[in-house]
């Protein structure tokens, strides 16, 4: 009887450790509430994220929206969101509560949600352009705030607990996104975009703002930080704005997200469209990657604090280059799924080095301004290389057995250039200027090398 129990205790067991909360020494109890209430918000907010991310495009394809405007669907939304930031960020001050804006923002994004959710009873030959831009809008106002948001939650982590919260937080976050993304699949076994009607994805984006709003509430109910510069740190920084070291980690950061957006939109495309998945099975290969994500975190957080984010994020990042040369072998929804499952893995691994190592290089006097520039960067590279995308799918010559395979080769070859290029120089903290230089000297004088 032992026997026969011990496995199950032993998973039990497995699975309480993976979920319980580290231990964190936090003697504030202000921001030990704040970041526990943070896991909640983030929990509502990736159930939104669940349907948003798995749904989007197949409701633009239901619309028989152009390549381009699938393009603009994935790049408009981070594009003026950043843009929105860098103002916000221009004419904020310590005095400013960045709660109140950030509150403002979700509000408002989970009212363009249900807006969005009416779009596709509009007449017909202009209903998918209004679609596309009102899910823009919504997006604007999520992004617009996610500077303010992110300076907001670097007051509440300190550095040396940042690896393994953040990895926890993410663990259960993108449980939630699985489950829900989940259960709308389920809900729609069998259904594809041509057996199914619109009121299939009125339900899901009022499902979304919906968990958006109540991911507000718990935002609401979380404790703010006075904006806080250290002390000790007069004369330190550089004068400037935008430190080199910190320029080039957005400049590397920002094309390489871009050389992903060539393609990622795509990818539900040629799901729905090419190969016909149903929605059910949509939803299972995008829950592939978030489980992907869920078993990796603990790993990479634990990685992370103990050997720093910035070799985590070279490694990550060439795992990231890899991720579309599968996809050109195979179309099968089992095998879709287990490369899911590693994209996940290695995703976890970049989201999180990358948010992290970001927050290491910010400047303590300017963190807000800083983070607004680099999510405008990776926003206008987005929105340029999405838009790229859109252009040449419908152009690029067949290869394998899908026109949108090409497509896929390009963003892989794209992405193993700006690592290889680019990734060696990306600098340990904000005042290392030599590795940089170090970097663009050997780059030039030998560029065999860095191939």
């Amino acid at each position: 009887m032992l026997m026969v129990n011990s496995p199950n205790q032993y998973l039990i067991a497995k699975v309480i450790r993976l979920y319980s909360s580290p231990r964190l020494n936090i003697p504030d109890k202000r921001v030990s509430h704040a970041l526990r209430l943070s896991v909640w918000d983030g929990a509502f907010f990736c159930g939104m994220l669940a349907l948003t991310d798995t749904f989007s495009v197949a409701a633009a394809v239901q619309l028989h929206a152009p390549t381009i405007a699938i393009g603009l669907l994935a790049g408009l939304p981070l594009l003026s969101g950043s843009i929105g930031q860098l103002i916000v960020a221009r004419y904020f001050r310590s005095s400013m509560s960045r709660k109140k804006i950030v509150l403002i923002g979700t509000s408002c994004q989970s009212l363009f949600l249900l807006i969005v959710a009416l779009t596709g009873f509009l007449p017909e030959h202009f209903r998918a352009w209004v679609y596309v831009f009102t899910f823009a809008i919504q997006g604007f106002f999520a992004n617009i705030v996610g500077g303010l948001w992110t300076a907001w939650m670097g007051d509440l982590v300190e550095v040396p607990l940042r690896g393994r919260y953040f990895a926890f937080r993410n663990r259960i976050i993108n449980t939630a996104q699985l489950f829900c993304g989940l259960a709308a699949g389920a809900l729609a076994f069998r259904h594809t975009v041509a057996t199914s009607g619109w009121t299939f994805f009125l339900a899901i984006f009022a499902t979304a703002g919906g968990l958006r709003l109540i991911s507000t509430l718990f935002l609401s109910a979380q404790y703010e930080p006075p904006v806080r510069i250290p002390s000790g740190n007069k004369g330190v920084s550089s004068g400037k704005l935008f430190g080199k070291p910190f320029l080039y980690f957005c400049l590397t950061t920002a094309l390489m997200q871009g050389t992903v957006m060539i393609a990622s939109p795509f990818f539900n495309v040629w799901s729905v469209r090419d190969l016909h998945f149903s929605y059910f099975s949509l939803a299972i290969t995008a829950a592939a990657t978030v489980l992907g994500s869920i078993i990796a975190l603990p790993f990479w957080g634990l990685l992370s604090d103990r050997h720093g984010h910035h070799k985590i994020l070279l490694l990550t990042g060439f795992l990231i280059a890899t991720v579309p040369f599968p996809f050109l072998f195979t179309g099968n929804v089992a095998l879709i799924c287990l490369i899911n499952i590693f994209t996940g893995i290695v995703w976890a691994g970049y989201n999180l080095s990358n948010f992290n190592h970001m927050l290491l290089l910010c400047e303590p006097e300017n963190s807000e301004r800083q983070i607004s520039f680099a999510n405008a960067l990776t926003g206008i590279s987005v929105f340029i290389f999405s838009l790229i995308g859109g252009a040449i799918a419908p152009l690029l010559p067949k290869i394998m057995t899908w026109p949108l395979q090409s497509l896929f080769l390009l963003s892989g070859i794209m992405r193993i250039g700006v690592y290889f290029l680019l990734f060696p120089g990306i600098p340990q903290n904000w005042q290392d200027k030599e590795a940089i230089r170090e970097h663009l000297k050997n780059l030039i004088r030998h560029p065999r090398d860095n191939r």
